[in-house]
């Protein structure tokens, strides 16, 4: 027998332009590959971690009241080959599922985080379509090299000057209202603003715009799109346009983020 939560949840498939951050939390760095794992929402396919000390997926559920997650593990196969011979120097790409398995199950945080047996079938089609689907970080890549995004001058010689009470707790919601998610931290000072609002009423409430209008401070970084190899979406709100930061990691180690 399952939950209320479950019997009762009504969901969609996510399509292609539907962004699902299956690898990493929206909200912090932890990833797809610590032991706890990634939960990503089935309703709205926010990445959030399970985990001690922030448990962002909780915050999300019990904010957005979707209690049904898919949590996903990533783990490397362990393998008893020996090596090829290298015969000749070349750079071979092994697929990933050579490389990994992929450990899952169905949470519920309506029911305190219980583990769900007896997943439906309607669930079960969800939990495949997220797992099949193009992770968010990478569709963005795809999207940027579409758009030819190139650098501009104003993230050349920035001026940095963290606003004095700037802390790493901050950059979890916005500075001016309650939104948790598509944060842009201002790379001049560390403000954090929620994006702007969709013609539907969704996304934000244009607080991160609404900083620059106000302070002229012009480029910004989307947080939750920081990679360790140093990419980030990243926007200059005088060129009003996605721009790249050729200078990306120096500007974040102002604000401590490595």
């Amino acid at each position: 027998m399952v939950c209320d939560h479950v019997s009762q949840a009504v969901l969609t498939l996510p399509v292609s332009s539907t962004p699902v951050y299956k690898e990493e939390c929206t909200q912090c760095f932890d990833d797809h590959n610590m032991a706890a794992g990634i939960d990503v929402c089935l309703s709205c396919f926010n990445g959030g971690c399970p985990g001690t000390p922030n448990n962002h997926a909780h915050q999300h559920a019990m904010k957005s009241g979707h209690h049904l997650t898919v949590n996903i593990r990533r783990v490397r196969k362990e393998s008893d080959e020996r090596p090829t011979k290298l015969t000749k120097l070349e750079i071979v790409e092994e697929p990933e599922n050579d490389q990994y398995e992929f450990e899952t199950f169905v949470r519920c945080w309506g029911c305190l985080g219980a583990r769900v047996d007896n997943v439906p079938e309607d669930v079960q089609r969800v939990v495949h379509a997220v797992l099949h689907a193009v992770e968010a970080s990478k569709g963005s890549e795809i999207k940027a090299w579409a758009e030819e995004v190139t650098a501009c001058s104003h993230f050349d010689g920035l001026t940095q000057v963290p606003v004095a009470d700037f802390s790493s707790e901050a950059l979890h919601q916005c500075s001016m209202c309650d939104k948790r998610d598509n944060l842009w931290m201002c790379l001049s000072c560390g403000h954090v603003g929620c994006g702007r609002k969709q013609y539907d009423g969704s996304g934000g409430n244009n607080h991160a715009i609404a900083h620059f209008e106000q302070t002229g401070h012009r480029v910004s970084v989307k947080l939750g799109t920081i990679t360790p190899e140093g990419t980030a979406d990243a926007y200059c709100y005088a060129c009003d346009d996605n721009k790249l930061n050729p200078h990306l990691a120096q500007h974040l180690q102002v604000f401590g983020i490595n």
